[in-house]
């Protein structure tokens, strides 16, 4: 990105590298299988939507943390040739850098083991306000109270809007009835991406997702998705196309409508680029690989005979 180009987007959250190993189905508990060594590919969820947004044109920074290792280097080495701005990303010296392990089957799904490292998020001493400056729209993949709140205190001084992606799988077990303090960040978000999976886990405890003045995205993978604002339901069907992995699907989607948003477009309009995107991104092995470029995308639209809405 260009020196003088201000980030217009925000992304707060994990970094990492990617192992994926294609196998034929999951293992069950002291099971063995074979399994084939792919690639080993940049991922981390802030990571990847940052680099879906900015293949389709929007300005974004990133902020987030690897360790002073391989993995770090590889890993920004990769991101720095997606033109995002890494300024406010750390390197953890004496740290080892978050991978994880990823399991693809013979249909293109995936399973996932995450290798935890004190690298996973960035501390509090590094959400600064410089790093917000000047954006419009703040994303944060991470539902934990540390460092979500301070992300969401630092975005509403900046004046920007912020969006969440909340998955069951992050969640800590012992997550009390209500929220607790997560209740609290969910109170400061703007809009929500969730799967239809973790929406049918989470909502049990935390109660309706859908409160004024915050829109929900629901995704439902080949189903397409679901945007509730303000009493109102847009949806739109997805995409039938050959899988390759679904890694990073979800974050190409978020990606895409974050991209849509910013340039004005409407919620129908934004849910079908989203939804086009992260079709594309099942294509290729990784989470990263896949996601397209605004003329790929338009193409893609063009040729399944959908446009714009």
């Amino acid at each position: 990105m260009d020196a003088d180009a201000t980030a217009r987007l925000l992304c707060v959250g994990d970094i990492d590298m990617d192992l994926i190993v294609r196998v034929p189905a999951p293992p069950s508990r002291d099971g063995k299988v074979d399994g084939r060594r792919i690639a080993q590919t940049p991922g981390g969820m802030a990571a990847n939507v940052a680099v879906a947004a900015r293949r389709l044109g929007t300005r974004t920074r990133l902020l987030g943390a690897v360790g002073d290792d391989a993995l770090g280097r590889e890993a920004l080495a990769a991101l720095t040739s997606e033109g995002l701005d890494l300024s406010h990303v750390a390197t953890r010296h004496g740290e080892a850098t978050f991978f994880c392990v990823i399991l693809v089957d013979d249909e293109g799904e995936k399973s996932l083991v995450k290798v935890m490292s004190p690298a996973f998020l960035p501390r509090a001493d590094e959400i600064m306000a410089a790093a917000f400056a000047g954006v419009a729209h703040v994303h944060l993949t991470v539902a934990r109270a540390d460092p979500g709140l301070a992300v969401a205190a630092m975005a509403r001084a900046a004046g920007a809007t912020l969006s969440l992606d909340l998955e069951a799988a992050d969640l800590p077990a012992d997550l009390p009835q209500g929220g607790g303090a997560l209740a609290d960040l969910l109170a400061s978000v703007d809009l929500l991406f969730v799967s239809d999976r973790s929406r049918a886990a989470v909502e049990p405890v935390l109660g309706p997702l859908t409160s004024e003045g915050r829109a929900v995205i629901t995704t439902r993978g080949r189903q397409g998705a679901m945007l509730e604002r303000s009493g109102t339901r847009t949806q739109i069907p997805g995409h039938r196309v050959p899988v390759t992995d679904t890694s990073g699907a979800g974050d190409a989607f978020a990606g895409a409508f974050l991209s849509a948003m910013l340039d004005g477009a409407d919620d129908a309009t934004a849910l079908c680029r989203a939804n086009a995107a992260a079709a594309l991104s099942t294509r290729a092995y990784g989470a990263q690989a896949g996601a397209p470029t605004a003329a790929e995308m338009a193409a893609f639209l063009d040729v399944d005979g959908v446009r714009d809405a």
